[in-house]
């Protein structure tokens, strides 16, 4: 079994954690390569099936005129190990970005693509939705979007506040992007345009960066803010080249920050872009991190260390390496660490980041594009979390039960959990008594109870949100209880 080494500084100080999270590998040939049709060029994770594994969407590339099978599915069936589940349904255009997210009233997310018709001899550009009905996508809606410019990037965000996810577009020749509003039951306004300034929008995301229910719109290019109100948008211009644009809260205080990332042409480095939300919508911009070698476009933001920070993650561009830069926190990024990998001769590479083993870390794939088959185009490595990823799933953390319960302990099961576990314990004699949950920086989480218990044994249950009813993040968190006589604590791992 063969495995890539990137220990540094910045996972050294998780090494406490392996033998407490026992961790064990699978055995046998490599489960991390896989072929699906060629082009590949976007890679996304989602639980298409809803059985708390993520699985993998594939985007195909193909020109807006073709009508090839252009998304591919990976249906992670057994820890890490995926089948081909589909690989036919149709669309059209650049699938630079595709993804699954929750569209309508039920809980499966569905499939968000382009599709274009030309059988007017005018191009019509469309939004096309397959809907997840158990794991099906039989039916699917187009939405007009009433321009026959082209577009080349779609995300989605909550816009207006209601709950729903918008669903948001850039035009990059045509220098605007626009929104469509989520009803609720899978249908959607028709799009909303708005110019941006004087440049060639290369991405767009979404996230509230002010705090009030709405999700703003970040545009890379120059990078510019359109924040949501009630009563329309309005315009934050930094004037910053940015190809990749990402949200994310990169010094974990709260405050959602933009991070960007482009090549300066012409030249033989790369620059990474770090705005920080200062809050009441106002920001600084940090000194550019700069570094070589050069990397293709896609920007990839990950936490790989649990340490609540999320780190960076490239693909150089000489096609043999992945390139990770951990961050330390304060906006202040650690040296690069080389992931080898083998060039099959591709053009582009793309990766997307999600716990696919089930052992609390965050794992690599990475698709491979090319006009032609390749070996393989699609390659997943698997962190085991003590500065490895390896080319086999890491098995789950064995969960203890009852019958392995050790005297003056706490239980959470099932450990890893994805929807809510079961705390058990005894309490030897009537007092006072907290049980809270922590995260590794021994910040509070949630309390799930501090009242007066007698003796006997208890179960709560944790679903995994914090002291406000939000989702935390995976990772690895502490389950700890407290009473007169009793500090008794256990390691549990939320993976979504």
């Amino acid at each position: 079994m063969k495995h890539y080494n990137i220990q540094s500084f910045s996972i050294r100080n998780f090494l406490f954690l392996i033998p407490l999270l026992l961790l064990a590998f699978t055995t046998g040939d490599s489960k991390s390569e896989y072929n699906v049709p060629i082009k590949a060029f976007s890679v996304n994770t989602s639980d298409i099936d809803l059985d708390g594994d993520k699985d993998i969407i594939i985007g195909h590339l193909t020109a807006w005129q073709q009508q090839n099978p252009t998304v591919s599915i990976l249906n992670n069936y057994s820890n890490g190990i995926f089948n081909i589940i589909d690989t036919s349904l149709i669309f059209s255009g650049y699938q630079e970005n595709i993804f699954a997210i929750k569209i309508n009233n039920d809980n499966y997310p569905d499939l968000v693509t382009f599709y274009s018709d030309f059988s007017s001899g005018t191009a019509e550009r469309y939004i096309r939705i397959y809907y997840n009905e158990n794991g099906e996508f039989n039916n699917y809606t187009n939405f007009n979007l009433n321009s026959s410019e082209t577009f080349t990037t779609i995300n989605y965000g909550d816009i207006n506040g209601d709950s729903y996810y918008d669903l948001v577009v850039i035009s990059n020749q045509g220098k605007f992007w626009g929104v469509l509003y989520n009803d609720g039951t899978g249908n959607f306004s028709p799009p909303q345009y708005h110019s941006v300034s004087d440049y060639y929008p290369s991405d767009i995301a979404c996230a509230d960066l002010n705090d009030d229910g709405r999700e703003d719109i970040v545009i890379g290019g120059k990078t510019e803010i359109f924040f949501s109100y009630e009563t329309g948008f309005q315009s934050l211009f930094f004037n910053t080249i940015t190809s990749d644009i990402e949200t994310v809260d990169f010094d974990n205080d709260g405050d959602i920050d933009i991070i960007g990332a482009h090549q300066p042409l012409p030249s033989n480095y790369y620059l990474v872009t770090l705005i920080e939300n200062l809050g009441n919508e106002n920001f600084t911009i940090h000194p550019s991190f700069i570094f070589q070698p050069v990397c293709n476009r896609g920007l990839t933001v990950s936490d790989f260390n649990n340490d609540s920070l999320p780190d960076l993650l490239f693909q150089t561009q000489d096609m043999q390496h992945l390139l990770i830069f951990f961050n330390k926190g304060n906006f202040d990024i650690a040296d690069s660490v080389f992931i080898p990998m083998a060039d099959y001769g591709e053009t582009t590479r793309r990766s997307a980041c999600a716990d696919f083993d089930g052992n609390g870390y965050n794992d690599i794939v990475t698709i491979r594009s090319w006009g032609a088959p390749l070996p393989a185009n699609v390659n997943i490595l698997f962190n085991d979390g003590n500065g490895n990823f390896l080319e086999d799933p890491i098995t789950k953390i064995p969960r203890l039960t009852d019958a392995v319960r050790q005297e003056n302990s706490i239980v959470c099961y099932p450990n890893p959990f994805t929807t809510e576990t079961t705390i058990s314990f005894t309490i030897k004699e009537k007092g006072k008594a907290q049980l809270k949950v922590f995260d590794l920086n021994g910040k509070l989480v949630h309390t799930i109870t501090n009242n007066e218990l007698q003796k006997g044994n208890y179960k709560f249950k944790w679903d995994g949100t914090d002291k406000n009813g939000k989702e935390v993040k995976t990772g690895v968190y502490i389950v700890k209880l407290v009473t007169g006589r009793q500090n008794y604590s256990c390691r549990i791992i939320y993976s979504k």
